[in-house]
């Protein structure tokens, strides 16, 4: 398993990400409200680049509701660039659809540095 640095963990503020190269294919790194999530950089709909896109909530409707749509996972919601597939970045998986999911690594923090596990 490589060990691949992703740069200072406080340099990665809560909303933002950072990208890391490994062999071939690129990873995004996320800070999701101080946790550090990572995703290969490439959607299983389309196979776009998902990491590139943008970070936002969803509008969400449920029996809790009585179906009245409301705003959740603010913060939480990666929208792929080439077809605004919604993935969670808890999770990586696709919120609405076939159960796809993004491709995850661990990521680690070892002594203020920023490590994805491949």
């Amino acid at each position: 398993m490589a060990r691949i640095s992703a740069g200072p963990a406080d340099a990665l503020a809560p909303g933002e990400r950072t990208f890391v190269k490994h062999r071939n294919f690129e990873i995004g790194v996320f800070n999701v409200n101080g946790e550090f999530r990572a995703y290969r950089n490439r959607c299983p709909h389309q196979l776009g680049p998902a990491c590139e896109g943008a970070i936002s909530g969803t509008l969400m409707g449920s029996a809790d509701t009585d179906w009245q749509l409301e705003w959740v996972l603010d913060g939480r919601v990666l929208l792929c660039p080439w077809h605004q597939v919604e993935f969670d970045l808890d999770t990586g998986e696709r919120i609405r659809g076939l159960g796809e999911r993004l491709r995850a690594y661990t990521v680690e923090v070892d002594d203020g540095e920023l490590y994805v596990h491949v």
